[in-house]
């Protein structure tokens, strides 16, 4: 019998670590906490001093709702659980990851603009072609979107170890113990998580430093900015012409960027693109408002709720203009 039982634990665990929705329904229903509460950078280097709770940014929009339809392309910085529809001014909000390959949708009747929103350290890398990830379909077209069940049996092989780790030992009493490792490491060997960098007293993601096309500090030529340029425009001219009234483009600073550009020799990406005088994509730019006050979570590499507002608020501009 006992080892039956066994069996079935062990089931249970592969089960959750192999299915992203099942581990997600632990999270969400409280069944077991949050790994990310305490913020992604706490996430991975279990340094006290920055074990503080994401907040939850509840500014919603308060006045008349456009008729325009949102169509937000985003990465983390967007996603559900930090935006939600009721955020923007319309009433119609369809949001997708950036990195989906072969998106399907189908365009609304009225006005409508599409968003693509992208974090700094992930932009070269999306525009060395044209961005061209959402297929829009026929009206006609039926998109089925696959039932629970089959989400939940939608297993990722390998075994992912990661999601199963953040379902057993994401408790509080865990991560002490985890901080009394990190602590040691810091103190005795000058050591942090290979994926972190703390820096005058700030922790920041190893992919914003690490020499490579994500770091802020990766030379960037002129002849790539040009190549960058000349495919935003083609994805530009490649939404208008399927029927979008507006297409815009969003690139979301770094950490390192603002609060840290003296740890290397910055790239100057964003401002480089945004500058350029062939660029034909209107941008919604956050660059000058946060060059000059720290908008980033102190456990995370994300925005706080100030900077998040501050996109939020251009993004309804934009919305309110069109219609």
């Amino acid at each position: 019998m006992k080892k039956y039982i066994a069996l079935i634990i062990f089931g249970i665990l592969w089960f959750i670590g192999c299915s992203k929705t099942a581990s997600k329904y632990l999270f969400e229903h409280n069944i077991v906490p949050d790994d990310y509460r305490y913020g992604d950078l706490y996430r991975l280097s279990n340094l006290k001093e920055f074990r503080v709770l994401v907040p939850h940014c509840d500014a919603d929009f308060q006045g008349q709702k456009s008729e325009v339809t949102l169509y937000l392309a985003g990465d983390s910085f967007t996603e559900e659980g930090r935006l939600e529809s009721d955020n923007f001014a319309t009433k119609n909000y369809i949001r997708g990851f950036v990195a989906e390959p072969n998106k399907q949708l189908q365009l609304s009747a009225g006005k409508k603009i599409l968003v693509i929103e992208t974090v700094e350290r992930h932009f070269r890398e999306r525009f060395q072609a044209p961005w061209k990830n959402w297929d829009v379909v026929f009206q006609d077209t039926l998109i089925v979107e696959k039932p629970l069940k089959e989400r939940l049996l939608a297993l990722e092989v390998p075994y992912n170890t990661q999601r199963h780790e953040s379902v057993l030992f994401s408790s509080d009493f865990v991560l002490t113990i985890k901080e009394w490792k990190s602590w040691i490491n810091l103190k005795l060997f000058d050591k942090t998580d290979d994926k972190v960098k703390l820096f005058n007293g700030n922790l920041f993601y190893y992919l914003d430093v690490n020499p490579g096309i994500s770091s802020a500090f990766d030379e960037v030529k002129n002849e790539e900015i040009a190549l960058m340029v000349k495919n935003i425009n083609l994805t530009y001219a490649y939404y208008k012409n399927l029927g979008f009234d507006e297409v815009y483009l969003s690139i979301i600073p770094n950490k390192t960027s603002i609060l840290a550009p003296e740890m290397g020799k910055y790239n100057h990406l964003i401002e480089r693109v945004e500058a350029n005088q062939d660029l034909k994509m209107p941008i919604i730019s956050v660059f000058s408002a946060f060059e000059n006050k720290n908008y980033y979570l102190k456990s995370d590499s994300h925005w706080n709720c100030e900077g998040q507002k501050i996109w939020v608020d251009k993004v309804n501009e934009k919305i309110l203009d069109l219609q």
